[in-house]
């Protein structure tokens, strides 16, 4: 199996009740030169001991660990022993507020367990399990102390009471922006959209890597928090202003003309292979959105590992569109951003905080911000 030499050898530790789990997991870990297991653990308690004598750099933990109901564990590990930790779960085990907990507690991964039962063949998640291991190194999380201080500085003001929706929002819009993001991309995606203007004059695309029938609880959360209209995609949704679509997981939502018409634009979902085999994919949603023929249109690359997002913002970028992407401190994780911005792709890098604003001046000015500036 090939994965990239990392120069430092990452020092896992391995959390799993079941033992054959904690032996094939131990084995395909050790198969790689830059990994160094230095633990096994098959309780909580364990694994904190574990974790204080031997400092780990990251902990790769069963959710259904002995004593960690409630994420109790991983509570414990947060407050006593801080360290990035990679998540293995059932996607039955999945909920909006149990990845958003588990993300403030320190995982910044999370792996879907490939069956159940006592043998699970964790062999045919190998890759997913040595790419996101060495992940951590893209990872704000990689630094302890850094990490506890920016969970500190988390907290924002809640944004205003959402205001009645402004008339005009059934129309088609003119100005098209799409969101992609990955690991931490549901809370920066949130704080984005709760900013944003109420009477936005254009359609929001959204494409997160979440699994199957996980977004449409994420959105109508989304709506919960916005006067903005969030719906989940569906096939022949229109394209209208002030309304926010999230990509169902699992499926490669794009946007196709009806009719041979590329002014009318409506949600439609593709089988198309991508470069990254995550889905939902943003390469394929910017493609399709720089291939029409809307009069203005925007990406946004967030958080996230890997590089989904640069071939996208190509075709964006070729359009004259506007491209942005969140700079590395505001970043869970610094990957995907990293990867347009060091292709060329990106106009703006700017911190998370200030995304919302810039896309309501944008907007608002109808590109009066040029996409041939210089790149913050």
């Amino acid at each position: 199996m090939s994965v990239q030499k990392q120069e430092q050898e990452l020092r896992v530790l391995v959390a799993d009740k079941d033992s054959y789990a904690r032996l094939i997991l131990q084995d395909i870990l050790s198969a790689e030169a830059g990994v160094q297991v230095v633990g096994l653990a098959a309780t909580g308690d364990e694994l904190l001991l574990l974790q204080k004598q031997r400092k780990a750099d990251v902990v790769l933990l069963d959710f259904d660990l002995p004593h960690n109901r409630q994420l109790l564990t991983l509570k414990r590990l947060f407050s006593e022993q801080p360290a990035p930790v990679l998540l293995l779960v059932m996607q039955e085990q999945l909920s909006l507020e149990m990845m958003q907990q588990a993300l403030e507690l320190g995982v910044y991964g999370i792996v879907l367990k490939p069956g159940k039962g006592h043998y699970i063949n964790y062999r045919s998640v190998a890759a997913e399990v040595l790419r996101k291991i060495y992940a951590v190194r893209e990872s704000e999380q990689w630094d302890g102390e850094r990490r506890l201080m920016l969970l500190q500085e988390v907290m924002q003001e809640l944004p205003d009471k959402p205001r009645p929706r402004k008339r005009g929002s059934h129309l088609a819009a003119d100005t098209i922006i799409v969101i992609g993001a990955s690991t931490g991309g549901t809370q920066a995606v949130e704080s984005i959209i709760t900013r944003l203007s109420p009477d936005l004059n254009a359609t929001v695309l959204v494409a997160l890597h979440l699994p199957q029938s996980f977004t449409r609880t994420y959105a109508q959360r989304l709506q919960e928090l916005t006067s903005l209209k969030v719906q989940e995609g569906r096939e022949g949704l229109t394209l209208k202003r002030s309304c926010v679509i999230v990509a169902p997981g699992g499926r490669n939502m794009v946007v196709r003309s009806v009719m041979g018409d590329k002014a009318n634009l409506r949600v439609s979902f593709s089988d198309e292979e991508t470069a990254t085999y995550d889905l939902p994919s943003v390469d394929l949603l910017m493609k399709t959105v720089g291939e029409s023929v809307v009069p203005h249109m925007v990406g946004v690359i967030l958080t996230g590992m890997g590089k989904d997002g640069t071939v996208g913002a190509s075709y964006i970028q070729r359009r004259g569109g506007l491209m942005v992407a969140q700079d590395e401190e505001s970043s869970t994780i610094f990957g995907m951003a990293k990867s347009a911005i060091e292709s060329g792709y990106i106009d703006r890098v700017l911190p998370l905080a200030e995304i919302p604003h810039f896309l309501n001046r944008f907007v608002a000015g109808q590109h009066q911000v040029s996409a041939t500036d210089s790149v913050a």
